[in-house]
């Protein structure tokens, strides 16, 4: 009777952290696609704001141009105004009342030669103001066309939506640390049975002491990012097929954003490595090596055999192979055995994810 009650608790107790076990593993799913969501967000907020920054730019361009075009026609325009106002002068003074007298009087005794004289001074005036009240008009209008077009580039610049973009990537990037949070505060709060009943399926990976090997070398980081999926057993998969325990550091930069070369190496091999993708390998010397994952297609700028410097561009961030979408799975490893890149770049100063 005591081992059937005894038995019956066993049961009671499996179940109840079968049904924990499979609560958390359902709200970790969440969180991560929660997170997955808030990063799909945030990658549309950049591409706009991007796009927003670009208009911006080519707008403020044509109105500095439309602008500049402007002042210089309102100058043209003055000083054509300036010429006529002289040549109505002139015209004035060769016209008043003696001038006048002279070609209205009939007296015979008249001088003829100085009569016609004055009237090709006068013919020759009034041509040239002719001209010039035409270029003076052509002008002003040039200039009243410029000030519309001036106003009309301004009120361009003023549509574009700088703020509002830069105000939805602020937000994005909020949610994203919100679901980051949630999806971190989840590993936290894992209750000690439940967490020995998920980690012991998982495979365990040798101990290898890192001794310091290369302290001395040159060290950056891979990509800019934060870290979306740290070194360590997987709670849930991300895609099925991929091993439970994740042998790398998954830093989330943007689609194409650089891959650097961690640190000073030979290229031991470049190309297609099943659920890695589009793959990198650089050997450090001394057994440490880096790996390089999920590259872009067409992004691979080293070949095997190539020697390569710490900060030096290598690939373009991608999603091939098991990926669910674009981050660099980055490897750190010792004599062919992965190891936490976190505490390894660490001790060699550089603090891995944003």
């Amino acid at each position: 009777m005591r081992q059937t009650a005894a038995a019956a608790r066993a049961a009671a107790d499996r179940a109840q952290a079968e049904h924990v076990s499979a609560r958390r593993a359902a709200a970790v799913t969440a969180a991560q696609s929660r997170l997955r969501a808030a990063e799909t967000g945030l990658a549309a907020a950049k591409l706009a704001d991007a796009s927003a920054q670009a208009d911006y730019a080519a707008a403020v361009s044509r109105a500095d141009l439309v602008h500049a075009l402007r002042e210089r026609a309102g100058v043209t325009a003055d000083a054509s105004r300036r010429v006529l106002a002289t040549l109505v002068r002139g015209l004035m003074q060769q016209s008043g009342n003696s001038t006048l007298d002279v070609l209205l009087d009939d007296r015979a005794d008249q001088d003829l030669l100085f009569q016609l004289g004055t009237l090709d001074t006068l013919s020759r005036l009034t041509a040239n103001l002719d001209d010039v009240r035409s270029r003076v008009a052509a002008d002003v209008s040039r200039e009243q066309v410029l000030e519309k077009q001036d106003a009309a580039a301004q009120a361009v610049i003023a549509a574009v939506p700088v703020s509002a973009t830069r105000a939805a990537v602020a937000a994005a990037q909020d949610d994203v640390d919100a679901a980051s949070a949630a999806l971190a505060d989840l590993g936290r709060s894992v209750p000690a049975t439940t967490a020995a009943s998920e980690v012991q399926p998982f495979p365990a990976t040798s101990t290898v002491a890192d001794t310091g090997r290369l302290s001395e070398q040159g060290w950056t980081a891979p990509a800019i990012g934060r870290i979306t999926d740290p070194f360590g057993p997987r709670l849930v998969h991300p895609v099925a097929g991929v091993s439970d325990f994740h042998r790398g550091t998954d830093i989330g930069a943007g689609c194409d954003a650089a891959i650097y070369a961690a640190a000073d190496g030979v290229v031991e091999s470049a190309g297609v490595l099943g659920t890695y993708g589009n793959w990198i390998l650089i050997d450090h010397g001394s057994g440490i090596a880096t790996g390089y994952a999920h590259i872009a297609p067409g992004e691979t700028l080293v070949s095997v055999g190539e020697r390569v410097v710490a900060g030096q561009v290598i690939a373009g961030v991608g999603s091939t192979g098991a990926s669910t979408g674009c981050h660099l799975h980055f490897e750190v490893r010792i004599d062919g055995t992965a190891v936490d890149a976190v505490p390894f770049l660490a001790l060699r100063g550089v603090n891995l994810g944003t």
